[in-house]
């Protein structure tokens, strides 16, 4: 995972998914875990669409050390960018050339069925995950969701795109 904060862009590396996302005080994974489906819906169906990318999640909560990630409902908007449009939206966060040339190295060699991409933005942080190993590919998340459209509410977390 890539942390940035916008007044001082930094890079923190956490330990291997397996241990960082079964941690409990790590809000990201909990994030991930208990939006997935939909977080691997959006992933799939950008690339099927416009080929390798990001998801990139916005999210509306102030703290969160006060959210019970099993219970309570996160306001987040997701939206994905395609490979051309990640660069520049990385150089609009502040971080570093070379940092974003090895993101862009990353998006460029993924596996988008066996990974995803997820970039993160709450207040003015950033955080970069790459999710490997998974145990429902994105395709699996997108036909999921879209068989039960109605449970995810795809509409109510539709962005506007803004670069």
């Amino acid at each position: 995972m890539v942390e940035v904060t916008k007044n001082s862009p930094k890079i923190l590396m956490l330990p291997k998914d397996s241990v960082w996302q079964s941690s409990s005080c790590n809000w990201q994974s909990l994030f991930i875990r208990e939006n997935f489906l939909s977080l691997g819906h959006t992933a799939w169906q950008g690339f099927i669409t416009q080929g390798q990318g990001i998801v990139v999640c916005h999210l509306a909560v102030e703290d969160t050390r006060s959210i019970n990630w099993s219970l309570d409902l996160v306001e987040y908007e997701a939206h994905f960018l395609n490979e051309l449009e990640v660069a520049l939206y990385l150089q609009l966060l502040n971080l570093k050339d070379r940092e974003i040339a090895l993101l862009v190295d990353k998006v460029h060699n993924y596996d988008p069925e066996t990974e995803l991409i997820l970039l993160i933005k709450k207040d003015n942080s950033i955080y970069l995950n790459l999710i490997q190993n998974l145990a429902i590919s994105p395709a699996e998340c997108y036909q999921q969701v879209q068989k039960r459209q109605s449970e995810f509410q795809l509409d109510r977390f539709t962005p506007k795109r803004n670069l």
